[in-house]
């Protein structure tokens, strides 16, 4: 039974209809969970327009972590709007509650999924290729800025709002509270250098989608990341289930994960991604995987079922606007999955390491 503790957050985060935050003024909750609500949100100087005003409670286990999330955002916009990110237009810290008032959004991967009619409780291959494609660049760019997200799961990525032709069909990876620093970029040495792995790592993610070297405790990399978006994508293949789908018990889920071969986990999967799981299973912290081999993998499945980037998603009725210029996950050439702007791929030197545990100190300092 909750105490009256847990019961207060939400006490924090109800605001009445109308209540000005800033610039804008919230109406509707568009949705709520254990730590916080979504807002629709109206900008007082421009009515035509909206936003989604997310509040947290500051008394939740941890605090909020909306100002993480908003700087993660910020950073990623930080040379202008960024493909699959959205933009965060307002952000503050309050006595009870944080909030920050962001780019309103559609549906979640979960939703539709839930609610497709074309393919029961998934999508069709044509669809979850594409989608995959977009999900797998909206990842890399955050890899690519310095940043493990540590929560993939469908509920974190989410269509742009339907009325907003640019963004409509667009992949946006959101829900950073999980989310971790891993390399640093240090302008007088001109390169990114990566954060040391510790020993051993709490346990950090959700259940289902976590990679096997979340349950040993091992510190997350970039793989980890892909591996549960590859978890993400079996599970959309069809309605076909993960090996671990209905079971809770997390020591049974880590023996599958741990001890099933890829071959099985990947038993409804088409042929052509065969080699995804296998690299995974090579890569350690630091190295980077091979964003350009899983593209290539799904753009594969994309050709099988004769589908483009412009083609009808399972949830569209209507052939899709193609005054919209292509969006840059359609390239085929697939040149933003070979580019490496990080260029790490191992540990850090000694002398690179002191660097990052020197700022990493001053940071403390700070606080």
């Amino acid at each position: 039974m909750p105490s009256e503790k847990e019961e207060d957050p939400m006490k924090n985060v109800t605001f009445a209809e109308g209540k000005k935050f800033g610039d804008w003024k919230i109406g509707q909750v568009l949705d709520e969970g254990g730590f916080g609500k979504v807002y629709i949100a109206t900008n007082i100087h421009d009515p035509n327009k909206v936003a989604a005003l997310k509040a947290e409670s500051n008394e939740i286990e941890g605090g909020s972590a909306i100002k993480l999330e908003a700087m993660i955002l910020n950073r990623l916009n930080e040379g202008g709007p960024a493909p699959h990110i959205p933009i965060v237009y307002q952000c503050a810290k309050r006595k009870l509650y944080c909030y920050m008032v962001m780019t309103l959004l559609g549906k979640n991967l979960r939703k539709l999924k839930s609610t497709n009619m074309v393919v029961n409780n998934g999508f069709s291959r044509g669809t979850w290729s594409r989608i995959g494609i977009q999900c797998l660049y909206a990842l890399k760019f955050v890899h690519d800025n310095g940043f493990i997200h540590r929560d993939i799961k469908p509920q974190n990525f989410l269509l742009g709002h339907e009325k907003d032709l640019e963004r409509a069909r667009i992949v946006h990876i959101l829900d950073f509270g999980l989310a971790r620093p891993f390399a640093t970029f240090f302008v007088r040495e001109k390169k990114w250098i990566p954060r040391k792995a510790r020993g051993t790592a709490e346990f950090r993610g959700t259940l289902r989608y976590t990679s096997p070297n979340v349950h040993l405790r091992k510190e997350q990399g970039r793989g980890d990341d892909v591996w549960s978006l590859l978890y993400v994508l079996i599970e959309l293949n069809g309605g076909k289930a993960l090996p671990w789908q209905t079971d809770s018990q997390r020591e049974r889920v880590e023996q599958m994960k741990l001890n099933l071969p890829s071959r099985v986990v990947m038993s409804n999967m088409p042929q052509c991604m065969d080699k995804v799981m296998p690299h995974l299973e090579t890569l350690d912290y630091y190295q980077r995987p091979d964003y350009y081999l899983v593209f290539k993998a799904l753009w594969q499945v994309m050709e099988n079922e004769k589908v483009t980037p412009s083609s009808k998603y399972d949830w569209e009725t209507e052939t899709p606007d193609k005054s919209i210029p292509p969006a840059a996950w359609e390239n085929p050439a697939g040149t933003f999955f070979q580019s490496d702007p990080l260029g790490i791929n191992g540990p850090p030197t000694p002398a690179e390491a002191a660097l990052t545990t020197e700022k990493s100190g001053k940071k403390q300092k700070k606080k």
